[in-house]
């Protein structure tokens, strides 16, 4: 084995124990960092915004840490109102809806399986009725197993927030934390470097650009498409007046970051609610889900997203399926995505790992062109 090519390998090997450890910190300081993790997902979303209104700044390059400044402290004053616009006119109705909701949700399975069942016994002569008894006990075990998956969902998740007196206290240093991370994003992502052999940082700096486009272009994405999908089912179910209308557009954008079985889970929520206090408008709401997929699938999913997982979905839904039951909702919205970035890194150590380095100073042997025979000159003929 050459020499430069051993040397390389123990470098990728280097910087393949420096990501485990610090994925393995991470882990175990789960509960500590979640509040910088949360921090560090908003100001990651909202510094592209950042960047663009930087080069409308005539003194940006003369002056690149005043326009940086400038353009966060703008987005945070706009988003701090943003905010608070929301808590006034949102979080009242939609706390009190959740509220009705998570009371009355036992009376709307009850109420979907008499609308259901009216409507079998309506076709009565044409369903055989083995197909009714089943569809009646899938009907009454619907509320039993939708229960014990939510609860186990939420008991892992409410277990990794509040396992710590940290994260409580970290919510007031939230802003702070976003503030800065958008303020001295470069300066930041430079020092990560700092630490590490001269050597191995450009192994660091591919897998840190292979993150931002793979976790970074995946969260962007889907918070994206769940503001979009959550107002639009909301102002539809409006129009249509369904009850728990904003309650609803919260619960589609919410379980769109929850990708593939993620909008089939809250369309099936918003039809569930229809057909308990509105069975008249069930083909409608039903019409307005299926157009907001439609849409979806066609128009904005190929122009945010552009396939950032590259995953098969049973391989997305096993990783959903083992994330929900050790990791709670972060393991069902994070676990894709991680695993994404988990393939494409080693792909790319896999690649590096064969390939031959290029020595400094030297240069690539170039093949000769070869002769296209059309255009050769052909010998003159003799006289």
């Amino acid at each position: 084995m050459e020499p430069s090519l051993k040397r390389k390998r123990y470098l990728l090997l280097g910087a393949a124990a420096i990501v485990v450890v610090a994925l393995a910190v991470l882990y175990f300081l789960g509960s500590v960092l979640l509040t910088l993790g949360i921090s560090a997902v908003i100001a990651y979303v909202l510094l592209p915004v950042a960047k663009l209104m930087e080069r409308g700044m005539p003194w940006r390059h003369n002056r690149p840490g005043l326009a940086r400044g400038i353009s966060v402290g703008i987005i945070f004053l706009v988003g701090l109102s943003i905010f608070a616009a929301l808590i006034v006119a949102v979080v009242p109705p939609t706390v009190e809806q959740g509220q009705r909701f998570i009371e009355d949700f036992p009376a709307f399975l009850n109420n979907a399986r008499i609308t259901i069942e009216g409507w079998v016994a309506q076709y009565a002569d044409v369903v055989p009725a083995d197909l009714r008894d089943q569809a009646e006990g899938a009907l009454a075990n619907a509320g039993g197993i939708i229960g014990t998956a939510a609860w186990n969902v939420v008991k892992q998740t409410l277990g990794i927030i509040t396992g710590s007196f940290a994260f409580v206290l970290g919510l007031a240093t939230a802003p702070v934390l976003v503030f800065y991370l958008m303020k001295d994003s470069s300066p930041i992502r430079e020092s990560l470097h700092a630490p590490f052999p001269t050597a191995v940082r450009p192994y660091l700096r591919d897998i840190l650009d292979i993150a931002d486009r793979t976790l970074g272009g995946y969260i962007r994405g889907q918070l994206t498409l769940g503001v979009i999908v959550g107002v639009i089912v909301a102002v539809g179910l409006l129009l249509l007046d369904v009850p728990f209308a904003v309650l609803l557009g919260i619960v589609a954008g919410l379980t769109e970051l929850v990708p593939i079985i993620g909008p089939w889970i809250g369309g099936a929520v918003g039809v569930l609610v229809t057909l308990a206090t509105e069975p008249d408008k069930v083909l409608w709401v039903s019409l307005l889900y299926l157009i907001v997929q439609l849409l979806e699938n066609t128009l904005l999913v190929p122009r945010i997203q552009a396939d950032t997982l590259n995953m098969h979905p049973i391989a997305v839904i096993l990783v959903i399926t083992v994330g929900s039951q050790y990791f709670g909702l972060w393991g069902v919205i994070l676990g894709p995505p991680l695993v994404a970035l988990a393939k494409d890194v080693i792909i790319y150590m896999v690649k590096q790992w064969n390939e031959a380095p290029v020595l400094e100073g030297s240069t690539p042997e170039l093949e000769p062109e070869p002769i296209n025979e059309s255009s050769a000159e052909e010998p003159l003929a003799e006289p």
